[in-house]
């Protein structure tokens, strides 16, 4: 019989639980569903995990590595126009490439709002999440940007990474409609022109 760590099997039942809430639904991912999809039983499911709020945030988790993996190829000594077209485009690929991670990422952004006295107590569950999930990175790529080309945008920098994120989350359901990963694409152009017209210093100002 061939040994499975923890680890591995843990990774399993998270891959697993990403494509059941993707295409079913939070509500249907039920502990028995997780573990049928992951191909184990369902003991071994409550075996690696306390309960299914902590297969939740593992999920969270697992969205946010794949953000800084994304994000390790961002050119960090570029201006602010060409950040801001390289940040688009870096984030776009990340939905396209876990596009049901996102979708699944849709539904427990819901539920963690839903339930945030049991997971977030006293805290801005939407802030968290978000920041955990590009918000953070956006933010400093951007400043960091800014910085080097000695501009102050018009718009603060963290209202241009919460307009970002809000317009990806809509591109995330246009794609799981259309897949059309051109139409979406294009669409990621003129959010990064919108972006860097909205940061430019109006006339008169600096």
């Amino acid at each position: 019989m061939t040994y499975v760590s923890a680890d591995e099997r843990r990774r399993v039942i998270v891959d697993a639980a990403v494509r059941v809430i993707a295409t079913e639904g939070l509500a249907r991912a039920t502990t028995r569903r997780i573990a049928e999809q992951a191909g184990v039983p369902l003991g071994t499911l409550h075996y690696c995990f306390r309960n299914k709020d902590e297969l939740n945030l593992l999920i969270l988790g697992r969205g946010r590595a794949t953000m800084l993996a994304a994000f390790e190829e961002l050119d960090r000594g570029a201006g602010f126009e060409v950040t801001v077209r390289e940040v688009v485009a870096t984030y776009w690929r990340w939905i396209r490439d876990h596009h049901g991670l996102h979708l699944a990422l849709m539904e427990l952004l819901m539920w963690a709002i839903r339930n945030k006295e049991a997971v977030l107590p006293g805290r801005d569950v939407w802030a968290e999440v978000n920041a955990q999930l590009g918000g953070d990175l956006i933010d400093s790529a951007l400043t960091a940007a800014a910085e080097r080309d000695g501009l102050r945008t018009a718009v603060p920098v963290p209202e241009l990474a919460r307009f970002l994120i809000h317009r990806m989350d809509g591109l995330v359901f246009e794609f799981a409609e259309t897949s059309d990963e051109t139409s979406c694409e294009r669409q990621t152009l003129l959010l990064a022109d919108a972006l860097v017209l909205l940061a430019l210093p109006r006339q008169g100002s600096r």
